[in-house]
């Protein structure tokens, strides 16, 4: 800056907006006496001799004046509108300033918001509403900036002081911004289960990092998110993606600087997937199908559970496969004998593959295990076709099937009981069963 200026928007603007081109704008928000009925920041500020009783020439220049100058002397591009806008004092007139501000917003605007003479509620809303432009039109809020003035003193005291030390700071309130876009994160996180937007944050947050551990940190989130979301039980079990988040959470925890939002989330994360262990596990299935019963992702909950149960009865009786099937036609064998019509069941009448190899089904038939299962699995059986097919299944029937699931996973492993995600959903969701 050459010399001190009146205006923190003149300042702000040569440093920010130096190097934008015809295509960007910048507006200036004004309350005026059209607007609010009497002389607002328009009239006092924005044009020519507004403060009427100053001697001092420097405050009898408006801002209008000054970024004309400013556009003549830096060669400044983008084009520079004044907008009137109300005062703010009733819900009316703040719905006003909304529709007034949303209008000039174009989709993947990047936004620099000076709120320095606004009054004490627009920074809390102008958060609200940027961060709504965010969700509904992709825009950008880079910077909320704040010219602190009154760090130097009384209005009175700071006239008697020379220009150049009549420099107020400008602060960085942007974090204020980020703070609701954490609020979405944790909501997403906590109450549904989707942790993409943590992993979007991260990268945001360190994208002028290009530490392989964040890249692999960002990657293992995207992969728990996924592989959940599709159902990926071959890559949930491997447990790869936990083995890469558990690492490289540790090693950003330790090396980068991460705000404490941020830095809270990522443990919350930490904490939710301590059931997931870092090699080949049925125990990584279990805890995966404990986070969509806690997460309410029904449509996920019934197909990895009726799966689960099946891969892991037919990793059971391995011994008991025919030669004749491979892996994938056994586990049909299994899903047959489990699903099987109770009449069926009981007077060996097998069909289809069973039929092919009675007395591995015979043998099965008697097991213990097999007959404890059969009750709580093929309900299970039956919610995921509907869901398959597009039964149009109730809700609340889905719900009530939930038991089931979590009953079936105790036969199969009698420390599933001991996971704190089971005692979570036993004690908050379903009840003591």
């Amino acid at each position: 800056m050459s010399e001190p200026v009146r205006f923190v928007q003149e300042a702000l603007i040569e440093n920010f907006c130096k190097d934008w081109t015809e295509a960007d704008r910048i507006f200036i928000f004004c309350t005026s006496k059209e607007s609010t009925g009497e002389n607002g920041s328009k009239e006092l500020n924005w044009l020519d001799n507004g403060q009427a009783r100053t001697t001092d020439e420097l405050e009898k220049i408006g801002l209008q004046h000054r970024l004309q100058d400013l556009q003549k002397r830096i060669g400044l591009k983008p084009q520079i509108e004044q907008l009137d806008i109300e005062a703010g004092f009733s819900e009316e007139e703040i719905w006003g300033i909304f529709n007034t501000v949303y209008s000039k917003l174009q989709p993947s605007d990047q936004i620099y918001f000076d709120v320095t003479h606004a009054f004490r509620s627009i920074p809390l809303f102008s958060v609200v509403l940027f961060n709504y432009s965010k969700m509904m039109i992709g825009t950008q809020l880079v910077s909320i900036m704040y010219g602190a003035f009154e760090k130097l003193g009384p209005a009175l005291k700071v006239r008697e002081l020379p220009l150049d030390e009549r420099i107020a700071p400008v602060i960085d309130l942007t974090n204020i911004a980020r703070l609701q876009e954490y609020n979405q994160i944790a909501g997403s996180q906590k109450g549904f289960g989707k942790v993409k937007q943590l992993k979007e944050a991260i990268a945001s947050e360190l994208a002028d990092n290009s530490n392989q551990a964040v890249k692999d940190l960002c990657n293992s989130i995207s992969e728990l998110d996924e592989y959940i979301a599709t159902i990926n039980i071959k890559a949930i079990k491997a447990g790869k993606f936990i083995s890469k988040f558990r690492n490289n959470y540790k090693n950003v925890k330790k090396k980068m600087a991460l705000t404490k939002p941020l830095s809270n989330l990522l443990d919350e994360l930490n904490r939710e997937t301590s059931d997931f262990v870092g090699e080949s596990s049925y125990r990584n299935i279990e805890a995966a199908i404990n986070w969509t019963i806690k997460h309410d992702m029904l449509m996920q909950a019934y197909p990895m559970a009726e799966e689960y149960v099946v891969y892991r009865v037919a990793d059971m009786f391995k011994d008991d496969k025919p030669s004749q099937l491979s892996a994938r036609k056994y586990r049909e064998f299994i899903s047959g004998i489990l699903g099987a019509p109770a009449e069926d069941f009981v007077s060996k009448n097998w069909k289809f593959s069973l039929a092919d190899f009675p007395d591995v089904a015979d043998r099965l038939a008697e097991d213990f295990l097999i007959r404890e299962l059969r009750p709580l699995y093929d309900p299970i059986r039956l919610s995921r076709n509907a869901l398959a097919h597009a039964n149009g299944i109730e809700y609340d029937e889905l719900q009530k099937g939930i038991p089931n699931i979590i009953e079936c996973i105790k036969h199969l492993n009698a420390a599933y009981e001991t996971y704190s995600s089971t005692k979570y959903i036993i004690e908050n969701c379903y009840g003591e069963k």
